[in-house]
């Protein structure tokens, strides 16, 4: 068996795959645990040898018969999706006897790269909803589990989103209302994923579409305040409007309200994300909703499988979610 030609340290992976053996049976062996064969030892003694290896927090909680801690990466903490997320995973690692610690990036890239590394130093796994280049090196060695992330990806585990059933759903509810002009307000100058996909829909649907009908605003409540304002003086025609995300929409909300323009009888909103938000408002908001819960039970059967021994690309650890319609008062 060659060593390692690249400086990239082996993982316990690594020596499972070289070994033909789970991650569990490699920290047993390498810690001369009673329940491991002989043959089987010498076995992962050599291909740890020979990679170079050496044990990492993981493998050390394991013999230590600790429980994993997980690391839950957010982009903005803010933002109410991620405490309603973190809510959901740290309830279901509960139930497992896991821990979870919280790292939220910031607006700070540098000092984003420093937490990340600083967390994964800490815990066997991360779980995260950030752009994929973010992980780069901070996380190379860590089982990882990306939300919302490529679907080919093939470094970490992964959960594609797919927007289009709850998109679909929240168009052929608002065409079926009557409503022929359905503008759409963004989050970023680049189409998002879901306003390519509200492209295509009022296309395949035969609804108009002008350049009028989007407009970028900051994913933000203030953001949505605003663009309801610029909403009605670009596309005053506009009966129903997409929102990027709920904390936008619930803004709109507000923005139609002081501009006496009444939802939904004026104009329809519709956010994305299905926040409990969306309830407390008046009126209560219609959002295209992902269930959060089975989010994070995605999220714990992959991390369980990435401990187990289960590596990148192997099927198993790429997931699908999908949303759904929460029809209520807005729309």
């Amino acid at each position: 068996m060659n060593k390692l030609s690249s400086s990239k340290p082996a993982t316990i992976n690594d020596v499972a795959r070289a070994a033909g053996v789970s991650r569990q049976t490699v920290t047993r062996a390498l810690n001369n645990m009673p329940d491991v064969s002989a043959i089987t030892r010498e076995r992962v003694i050599a291909a740890a040898s020979a990679l170079n290896y050496r044990p990492n927090r993981a493998a050390q909680g394991l013999v230590r018969g600790s429980k994993p801690t997980i690391g839950l990466v957010v982009s903005d903490l803010r933002n109410p999706y991620y405490p309603e997320l973190a809510s959901e995973l740290t309830r279901k690692a509960g139930l497992r006897g896991w821990s979870v610690v919280l790292c939220d990036l910031g607006d700070d890239p540098d000092d984003a790269h420093r937490r990340l590394e600083t967390v994964a130093q800490r815990v066997d796994a991360m779980v995260g909803h950030v752009a994929a280049g973010e992980w780069k090196g901070a996380l190379a060695n860590t089982p990882t589990v990306v939300l919302d992330g490529p679907s080919d990806s093939a470094k970490h585990a992964v959960i594609a989103i797919d927007y289009e059933p709850g998109i679909r759903a929240a168009i052929d509810h608002l065409k079926s209302a009557g409503c022929s002009r359905i503008a759409m307000v963004d989050a970023g100058r680049a189409p998002s994923i879901r306003r390519q996909i509200y492209r295509r829909l009022l296309n395949e649907y035969g609804l108009q579409w002008s350049p009028d009908s989007e407009l970028v605003a900051p994913d933000t409540h203030d953001g949505g305040v605003r663009a309801a304002a610029r909403l009605r003086k670009q596309n005053p025609q506009a009966d129903a409007v997409l929102a990027f995300n709920d904390v936008m929409a619930v803004g709109m909300l507000k923005g139609f309200a002081r501009a006496d323009v009444n939802v939904p009888s004026d104009i329809a909103v519709v956010g994305i994300d299905g926040l409990d938000i969306g309830t407390l408002v008046t009126p209560e908001l219609t959002s295209i909703a992902i269930d959060k819960a089975k989010l994070a039970d995605i999220a714990i059967e992959l991390v369980d499988a990435l401990l187990d021994g289960v590596t990148p690309p192997d099927e198993r650890l790429h997931r699908t979610a999908t949303h759904t319609l929460a029809v209520r008062e807005s729309a």
